[in-house]
């Protein structure tokens, strides 16, 4: 893997509404393909909302849209990899838009390199996590923790990873999470780490990833 000589950039979008995050990914990835930014990644957060993946088909949801919207939860199809997944208050989101042709990276490697970010930052707080193979994501003895999806357009990656610090994991009751009936969804909180703020998780996690890129933890905050 080649190294990028600029390093990785970091913006903070604090909450946003999920459509809004996506088309601001879309713009940012169009001018890292262009070549005119650094990679950059994002930290966000959401409120409560289902996204489906490009290709996850409507059974995935368990209740229709009007129950959805009486509940507060938005709804919105991605481009993204992957069947349903629930986003709310208490994640920690991170979205690296980072150009893997200019890295000469694939596919295959960016997720385990974005896996094992996650288990590192795990690792700091005292729980043990893993890889399933052929689900990407991030899992505990309690259940799945982290769940990972992504877009790769022009060489450039975006969208990424959902860990659940405090999240009320309620959510995911009301879909099939990532196409598996009856998936356990954990979250740090659950494993004895209280009173964690995600806005943290987030920037352990972005260091986490940056360092595993370019060596370095992202040297510009906007």
């Amino acid at each position: 893997m080649k190294s990028n000589k600029n390093g990785c950039r970091e913006q903070d979008w604090g909450r946003l509404d999920y459509a809004a995050a996506m088309k601001r990914q879309r713009a940012l990835a169009s001018l890292r393909a262009a070549g005119r930014c650094r990679d950059t990644i994002v930290r966000v957060a959401h409120p409560p909302t289902i996204t489906l993946g490009r290709h996850a088909p409507l059974d995935d949801l368990l209740l229709d849209s009007k129950q959805l919207q009486s509940r507060g939860i938005a709804l919105q199809r991605s481009d993204r990899g992957g069947r349903a997944t629930w986003h709310g208050p208490g994640q920690a989101v991170v979205y690296p838009v980072v150009s893997l042709s200019e890295l000469q990276m694939g596919v295959a490697a960016w997720v385990c390199l974005l896996e094992s970010a996650v288990i590192e930052v795990l690792q700091g707080y005292g729980v043990d996590a893993e890889r399933r193979g052929g689900s990407p994501g991030i899992w505990t003895q309690l259940g799945k923790i982290a769940s990972l999806g992504l877009r790769v357009s022009r060489g450039v990656s975006y969208h990424g990873v959902a860990l659940n610090v405090g999240l009320d994991v309620s959510g995911f009751e009301v879909i099939v999470t990532c196409g598996v009936e009856g998936e356990r969804v954990t979250s740090l909180e659950a494993h004895g780490a209280s009173a964690l703020e995600p806005a943290v998780v987030s920037r352990q996690l972005s260091a986490a990833v940056s360092t595993r890129l370019h060596g370095s933890a992202p040297y510009e905050k906007e």
